[in-house]
């Protein structure tokens, strides 16, 4: 038995010199802040589903073990002397930081679309969120709201923006409603909540925090309940119901093969809708569960950075419509295949022209099927619809993954891929799929670190269930 060990193997993609990306655009791990050392990894308290479902209902709050928030920062918008365009700044952080900013990019992704913004023009009230990656690693979520100033010399708007561990939508869609209030009211309003949240940690999924908040009409203090959705946590900064409005079917099984074979792709879209163009970039990226998108990601390109889009090595960027003859400047001399979709036309600007056939044509149509079967019954309930398109995806990837850790093997202390007898015991029609997808980043580092958090376990057991659940179900309807 021959052994393919992943120890010590190049894990960019063959024929590629190394991505910017772990240069330029990742970022400094931030200093020490709330207690929690640089780079180390919080504790999850672990909470059990039954627990979880009695909490929800007696209204406990349980919490885990992580801070509410890194930091909450307002980013302003500047025009320097002599020039036309407004440069965004951070005007106000909390806490407050003592030393220079750890993360020199973030005002560009609050404000990616700067050099288009106007006096006096809408405000856009949309959500939409970007990804820090440290230089260790680890990701560091920005959720972003943005409000008219208050000052009155001034009618451009400001971003509030919410930096934390965990990528949760639909809760920091709650705290940036509060704050967009209290916004309204006063600059010590939103100082006296801030202070009084700083101290709570995340809640358990379908638990709450609660905390004090005055009242600047009655003059009482007032409890602010904030309650985190108790399904599909690592969900919550998706919305993959939206993907079936913007794409057709096989064109989110195209961009599906092309996330899971890691190749350069580009999302466009008009900067008047950049929470669709974030939105569409983070949900791409959690549909190869459980793997992860390990290589460049930026959900919206600040016009900054456009060089970016030159990178030889895999990347997954949202661009700005408006952009786009930047972008095409920049790709002028640019030998490297691209993947190009654009939101506003629906269409493929530039592809591989295998996109089709990335999958194996039973997988192909399997989730062709599945996903043509949950048009017109989705509901709008971003958890459910979430919950319902995870499970076709979660199918395919068990078939793909779910024998994988039973062909690990120690080697001299390390936990190794035995490559050949894992090819062996994929269905022959995934073999030529699951062969390619071994010389991806996201495949050798879940090689690598399976286990260590019990994702994988997790994966598969739910898989496992849900599997088990359809067919009973199937069973009952055809024989009862």
């Amino acid at each position: 038995m021959s052994r393919s060990s992943l120890k010590g193997r190049d894990l960019a993609p063959r024929n590629r010199p190394n991505s910017i990306a772990t240069t330029q655009f990742r970022l400094p791990t931030p200093a020490k802040e709330n207690g929690n050392s640089a780079g180390k990894k919080p504790v999850l308290k672990k909470v059990d589903r039954p627990t979880l479902a009695r909490a929800k209902k007696l209204g406990n709050t349980d919490t885990l073990d992580i801070p509410f928030f890194d930091r909450i920062v307002i980013v302003s918008l500047k025009r320097q002397e002599g020039k036309d365009d407004l440069t965004p700044y951070v005007s106000y952080s909390f806490p407050k930081l003592n030393g220079p900013d750890p993360s020199p990019f973030l005002p560009l992704f609050c404000f990616p679309d700067s050099q288009r913004i106007t006096e006096g023009q809408s405000v856009l009230t949309s959500i939409y969120s970007f990804v820090l990656t440290e230089v260790t690693g680890d990701k560091q979520y920005g959720y972003c709201r943005r409000v008219k100033s208050r000052d009155k010399n001034t009618v451009l708007p400001q971003v509030y923006c919410v930096l934390s561990k965990l990528g949760s939508l639909e809760l920091y869609n709650v705290l940036l409603d509060k704050l967009s209030e209290l916004h309204s009211v006063s600059e010590a309003a939103v100082h006296g909540f801030l202070s009084a949240t700083i101290s709570l940690s995340i809640p358990a999924p379908g638990c709450k925090v609660r905390a004090k908040q005055l009242n600047h009409l009655t003059g009482r203090l007032e409890d602010v309940e904030i309650e985190r959705p108790l399904d599909g946590a690592r969900l919550e900064h998706v919305e993959l119901n939206k993907l079936l409005q913007w794409f057709n079917v096989q064109q989110v099984i195209e961009l599906f093969g092309s996330v899971l074979h890691e190749r350069r792709i580009l999302i466009s879209c008009s900067h008047h809708h950049l929470a669709k163009l974030s939105s569409c970039v983070s949900s791409l990226a959690t549909l190869i569960y459980p793997l992860k998108w390990e290589c460049i990601y930026i959900p919206i390109l600040p016009r900054q950075m456009i060089e970016a889009v030159t990178a030889p090595t895999p990347y997954l960027i949202g661009a700005m419509t408006e952009d786009l003859p930047a972008v095409h400047r920049e790709l002028e001399e640019d030998t490297e295949p691209l993947l190009h979709f654009d939101l506003d036309t629906s269409s493929y600007l530039r592809s591989y022209g295998d996109e089709a056939t990335l999958l194996p044509q039973k997988s192909f149509s399997m989730i062709q099927g599945e996903l043509s079967g949950l048009i017109g019954k989705l509901h709008q309930e971003v958890q459910a619809d979430n919950t319902a398109i995870s499970h076709v995806f979660l199918t395919f990837m068990y078939k793909l993954l779910g024998h994988f850790k039973e062909h690990l093997m120690d080697y001299q202390g390390v936990r190794e891929l035995d490559t050949e007898p894992y090819l062996r015991a994929t269905r022959r029609y995934l073999r030529p799929l699951a062969e390619r997808i071994s010389d991806t980043q996201s495949f050798g580092i879940f090689a690598t670190h399976i286990g260590e958090a019990g994702d994988y376990d997790q994966f598969k057991n739910f898989t496992e269930e849900k599997i088990a659940s359809r067919t009973q179900s199937v069973f009952k309807r055809t024989f009862s």
